[in-house]
């Protein structure tokens, strides 16, 4: 209990601090020079790595942790040059310069959460690929489908080649991920006629291969996660293609078949025992899937059969219905197989509440009192986490419809599940589900974006927080792990909140971390607890971990030398623009652009290609033709004095310079988006661009 409180309090400084220092940077103060915040930036990545090697051979815990900021730190310099000089927000460059040292050092030191870090890097520099945020790509069908087969190739071997768990289970995961993008976006394209059948065959294949032959469990439960919203999917397009009796009725053979097949297969490949701690996990976490996926199929199709067949529709007959025919049958039923019996709850519990909104109030809440009775007296933690849930959203639309202020119904819905956790708990038969939803409600009660920052506002966060810290500090292990989760869900919400701005958070984030930090260390010391020799790493890996870290101090600072010199000797170009104004997570509040030359008709195709820009009497530079395409001089152009070539990547008539964002201090996006007219850019003799300024005139 001790060593893991102290754990806990350094882990949480570290978050704070970390947290603090990346809103410090999205706050672009002004008032700060380029100079200033890239010598901040690097001083705090030397100050990571520094401290991670100090205290490496004498606190490994610490020195581990030090170290993994070290690598978060490098992206986050990174983001700042980005932001310095209007790099493109969220560019799947930063990811994937982010991502090379991150891999590197992680295969140095076998370290699992650098490995996760560079899985979730690769994703991100992935997706930001393919939906980049500044400007927009319209994909052709065979250039969309390579490149996601290519992402789901790359996580693919990785999933291969990886020797530890949690990598090994991110890349697998993610390649499903990127298999349910090609899935959604052949919507588009026409790929719907052929590659589902593809798709379905993978499931199959990967299915049969770890219920039969490798007999992993954890991997047969993603497999099967996957496929049944790979179902889900293609059920709701066939839906709205075909809303038909035949379809509907098919949607139910479909639900049972996933039901009972998943029953079997199990049975058959042995790994339906539930002996052991893993195997009940993996046993819960199985009927959960083929629960969801069951239930969402044959509660779509019994609301589309009951709205083809009823000749007036009466939400009160289905209400009872649901009730009659599922609810109360697996109420009863405690000897049927569970998975039947929470599939048939579930379906119970989804039908009724499509319709709970139009019924009576007095009826919900009758009904959400014989909800509450049951969970009460059962036992079966399967139907308590149905039920739970059910009763949260029943009660929910019961008191939707009395109370006006919707923070009062969250606040309702918090106090009704705590107390159903502190009953379970002082009974001795603790659900965490309970839990879980009472902190998510007043998680959300605690949102100023979403009420007003008034006396339960602050009653709200107060109470979240001293939730949060008891939990985090005194709590059980898997109250800890949900404490956890809200914790950084808590930070991420006031992220974006307008109470402070991100420079106030900024300096209370970095403060309340160093107390943590201080406060640990004393009752670390005091108690003599933690007192552990780190693991070593051998000279040649040491050598090598050196050089990676040189590596990237000596690409931040050649990219500042490099962007530095083009602002004093590259020719100053002034486009018309058009802005708009979103927030990058990372980098702060920009403004995205679109220039009169972004859009090259006579292209096709993708690649590199270096445009004419030619200046008008106004003094504006206006688009005056194509130099060269894929390093090939393009014929019909002629040459006049004071041209300038300025070079991009096109796919399509879409061409991007790497100017398309222009970042600004929080809160003033739409003062600039008003009075941007102009852009002044620098270009280099290479065709290289650099935003510098944005104008009215």
């Amino acid at each position: 209990m001790a060593a893991r409180i102290v754990k806990t309090g350094y882990a949480l400084a570290l978050l704070c601090i970390i947290a603090g220092i990346v809103y410090f940077f999205a706050a672009n103060w002004p008032e700060m020079g380029r100079e200033a915040k890239v010598g901040i930036s690097i001083g705090m990545m030397a100050g990571f790595y520094i401290a991670s090697a100090a205290l490496s051979g004498r606190h490994r815990f610490l020195g581990r942790w030090l170290f993994f900021g070290g690598a978060v730190s490098f992206g986050v310099a990174l983001a700042l040059l980005g932001q310095i000089y209007n790099s493109h927000a969220d560019s799947y460059w930063l990811f994937l310069i982010w991502l090379v040292p991150t891999a590197l050092l992680a295969r140095l030191t076998n370290d699992q959460a650098l490995f996760v870090l560079a899985l979730l890097l690769l994703q991100l520099a992935c997706w930001f690929y393919y939906f980049p945020s500044a400007y927009h790509i319209e994909w052709g069908e065979w250039a969309s489908f390579g490149w996601l087969l290519f992402f789901v190739a790359v996580n693919g071997v990785l999933f291969a080649v990886s020797r530890s768990p949690w990598p090994a289970h991110v890349a697998y995961a993610a390649m499903h991920g990127w298999l349910l993008a090609m899935e959604v976006t052949g919507f588009s394209y026409g790929r719907d006629a052929w590659w589902p059948y593809v798709h379905a065959a993978l499931l199959a294949g990967l299915l049969y291969y770890f219920l039969s032959v490798a007999k992993q469990r954890s991997y047969v439960l993603v497999t099967s996660l996957f496929a049944g919203l790979f179902l889900l999917i293609r059920y709701i397009r066939l839906l709205v293609e075909h809303f038909e009796t035949w379809l509907l009725l098919l949607g139910l053979a479909a639900a049972a078949a996933v039901l009972y097949g998943g029953i079997v297969l199990l049975r058959r490949a042995g790994l339906f025992s539930a002996q052991t701690r893993a195997g009940k996990r993996f046993l819960a976490a199985f009927q959960a899937v083929v629960t969801l996926a069951a239930s969402a199929l044959a509660t779509a199709s019994l609301l589309g059969l009951y709205l083809l067949w009823a000749e007036s529709w009466s939400p009160y007959v289905l209400f009872f219905f649901s009730i009659a025919a599922f609810v109360l049958p697996a109420s009863f039923g405690r000897r049927w197989n569970m998975v039947v019996r929470y599939t048939l709850l579930a379906v119970g519990y989804g039908l009724g509440l499509t319709v709970a909104w139009e019924v009576s109030t007095a009826v919900v809440l009758v009904y959400a009192a014989g909800l509450a009775l049951g969970l009460v007296r059962s036992s079966d933690s399967g139907v308590h986490r149905l039920t739970t849930m059910a009763l949260t959203f029943y009660l929910a639309a019961a008191l939707g419809s009395i109370m006006d202020e919707g923070r009062f119904v969250l606040l309702a819905l918090a106090l009704c599940n705590g107390g159903l956790y502190a009953y379970g708990r002082w009974s001795g038969k603790p659900h965490l589900t309970a839990l879980v939803l009472a902190l998510g409600a007043l998680g959300i009660a605690t949102s100023m974006d979403v009420f007003a920052a008034d006396g339960t506002y602050i009653a709200a966060n107060i109470a979240m927080l001293a939730a949060l810290v008891f939990f985090l500090f005194q709590g059980r292990r898997l109250e800890r792990k949900a404490a956890w989760v809200y914790t950084v869900l808590y930070l991420v919400l006031k992220y974006y909140e307008l109470a402070w701005n991100l420079l106030h958070k900024s300096v209370s984030l970095l403060a309340a971390g160093l107390l943590l930090f201080v406060w640990a260390a004393w009752l670390e010391k005091r108690n003599g607890w933690m007192r552990d020799e780190g693991a070593r790493w051998r000279f040649g890996a040491s050598f090598l971990v050196f050089a990676v870290i040189v590596a990237q101090f000596s690409f931040a600072g050649y990219t500042f030398w490099q962007k530095e010199r083009l602002l004093q000797h590259g020719h100053v170009v002034k486009l018309e623009l058009e802005p708009v104004d979103p927030r990058s997570v990372l980098q702060g509040d920009y403004i995205r652009l679109r220039y009169d030359i972004s859009t090259v008709r006579s292209l096709d195709g993708s690649g590199r290609v270096q445009v004419v820009l030619r200046k008008g009497p106004d003094g504006v530079h206006r688009f005056a033709g194509i130099y060269a395409v894929n390093g090939e001089k393009q014929p019909g152009y002629t040459e006049q004095q004071g041209d300038i070539l300025i070079s991009g990547t096109f796919h399509g008539t879409q061409v991007v310079y790497g100017i398309e964002s222009y970042f600004v201090p929080e809160k003033t996006g739409a003062r600039w988006q008003e009075n941007a007219r102009f852009a002044y850019v620098r270009v280099s003799e290479n065709g290289d661009a650099l935003l510098e300024a944005i104008s009215a005139e």
